[in-house]
């Protein structure tokens, strides 16, 4: 799985629920009674652009991509209409980075960079400091540029988002958690495991706080860290996080879901690393056999675990299983070559599926 790949899904995942992200027409109608007096959006086109962004949404769940962006262009001449009247640009900075994030699903990041830009600058000068909607923002366009390669500009975007949260009186705990996680990401594509241990140290505290210490965004952020311990050969401060990380994927997920499959595989390599062998090898065994069941979703991942396992059997001595093991190892190795970005897929990334509930911003008191 490539990085464009990888983010577009963190991306493309962002579907605004209704108990979630979707203002109600009430609730819009209310900011605008707050914000400006007596409100001049006409509920119909409000209604419009709802039907456009959801049906958008639907498609880009779905990898429509074509379809998402024919929807949410419509949305945004709904609110072009909304705008001109009202010079409220809250719907259609919402519906030119719905747009743009349709653009960057398919890689048409050169379309999709100017709006998002736009988009952060009508937000910064429409909404109050501290709105989720500016950090969802920066949050986009440092996923972009991480897309790009452009890992300085990445970096950049995702820590003015952490920074603004972290001055906040009110932060998005959400948001928050996922600033500190794309920003941790970014830190491990260019092997900074030392600093990326901060930023994910802070979205564990983060999803604890918001969500519990046994949901599975908790247990996506505990593997993270463990990971980056890992790579440092940090396999005590590794192994507990990997174990709770473990039982929640196995609780919430299941017993033969991706995320178990790379616990396994972390596991197992603490385990061969401190001589728990028949231990570390029921570990590879069974990383090995999720991947078997699933050889749609990461061939690379079973070429990394199958690499990890023959290079423990060759340090037993194993001779015979060794032979068996590269049998299958070489074809694989051959199809899916490791690229330089292979750590990343040992990595969480952020669900995305709940928006904040203040999702177009409220705007500042002009009064």
């Amino acid at each position: 799985m490539n990085r464009q790949t990888t983010f577009a899904m963190v991306l493309i995942l962002t579907i605004p629920a209704a108990s979630h992200g979707q203002h109600s027409l009430e609730d819009f109608m209310d900011a605008h009674s707050r914000t400006r007096g007596k409100p001049k959006v006409d509920p119909y086109e409000f209604i419009r652009w709802n039907a456009f962004n959801r049906a958008g949404w639907r498609a880009l769940s779905k990898g429509y991509f074509d379809t998402a962006e024919h929807e949410f262009a419509s949305a945004i001449e709904v609110a072009k209409k909304e705008a001109s009247i009202d010079k409220d640009n809250r719907l259609l900075a919402r519906s030119y980075a719905d747009y743009a994030l349709a653009l960057q699903s398919q890689g048409r990041h050169a379309e999709a960079e100017p709006l998002v830009k736009w988009v952060l600058l009508a937000r910064e000068a429409e909404l109050e400091a501290d709105s989720p909607a500016i950090v969802q923002t920066l949050n986009q366009l440092g996923t972009l540029y991480y897309e790009l390669g452009q890992f300085k500009e990445a970096e950049l975007y995702l820590k003015r988002a952490v920074d603004q949260q972290a001055k906040s009186a009110r932060p998005n705990a959400f948001e928050y958690s996922r600033s500190e996680t794309l920003l941790g990401l970014v830190l491990v594509t260019q092997r900074r495991y030392d600093e990326a241990e901060s930023p994910f140290r802070q979205a564990i505290t983060l999803r604890e706080q918001s969500q519990g210490p046994s949901n599975v965004d908790t247990g996506d952020a505990l593997s993270n860290l463990a990971w980056v311990y890992l790579q440092q050969g940090k396999f005590a401060e590794a192994r507990p996080m990997l174990m709770r990380a473990l039982k929640i994927f196995e609780q919430s997920r299941g017993s033969a879901d991706p995320s178990v499959a790379h616990t396994y595989h972390g596991l197992a390599k603490i385990q061969a690393s401190q001589g728990e062998n028949e231990e570390a090898e029921t570990k590879y065994l069974q990383a090995i056999a999720i991947w078997d069941s699933k050889p749609e979703l990461d061939a690379a991942a079973l070429v990394e675990v199958l690499r990890d396992y023959a290079a423990f059997l060759e340090k037993l001595g194993r001779a015979e299983d060794l032979v068996k093991i590269k049998a299958r190892l070489t074809p694989l190795q051959a199809k899916y070559s490791a690229n330089s970005n292979r750590a990343e897929r040992w990595y969480r990334w952020p669900d995305t599926t709940k928006a904040p509930a203040n999702d177009l911003g409220t705007r500042r008191n002009r009064t």
